[in-house]
């Protein structure tokens, strides 16, 4: 099993920030994130190729699919002792913006939140890596 240190909140804040626009990839050797915006940046095509056939030293994060970051909000709702907040989260939970908004007037269950959601992401990755034969430790 190879053993990559990492700080494991950049690659969670990665894997948060995925989408179709962009890519990000973890170097083996060093743990450093790198990210790149093709649509943006066309030259970044031609390096993300190369780090694609370095396969030793670099591997691409997988991009969030939204079917999990539903799940972990239906998970964190489950945990709500506020019945009123719990109804309004359920009703919004597939809006983000909608579902933050209505967090910013609880700022003790928003920092729960974001701690629920970074623990829950982070083992998704650390599974994730674990299946390619990396285990990545915290720096």
């Amino acid at each position: 099993m190879k053993k990559v240190p990492v700080v494991i909140a950049w690659i969670v804040n990665a894997f948060e920030n995925s989408s179709q626009h962009s890519e990000y990839y973890v170097d083996l050797k060093t743990g450093d994130v790198k990210f790149f915006s093709p649509l943006d940046f066309p030259e970044h095509i031609e390096i993300m190729e190369k780090l694609d056939r370095q396969t030793n030293r670099y591997i691409r994060l997988p991009k969030i699919e939204k079917a999990f970051s539903l799940q972990v909000k239906k998970d964190y709702i489950a945990t709500i002792k506020d019945e009123d907040l719990r109804r309004r989260l359920e009703n919004e939970f597939e809006t983000d913006t909608k579902y933050r908004k209505i967090l910013m007037g609880y700022e003790d269950e928003r920092h729960e939140w974001y701690k629920f959601q970074n623990e829950k992401y982070a083992d998704f990755l650390k599974k994730w890596f674990m299946a390619r034969g990396i285990e990545i430790l915290d720096k």
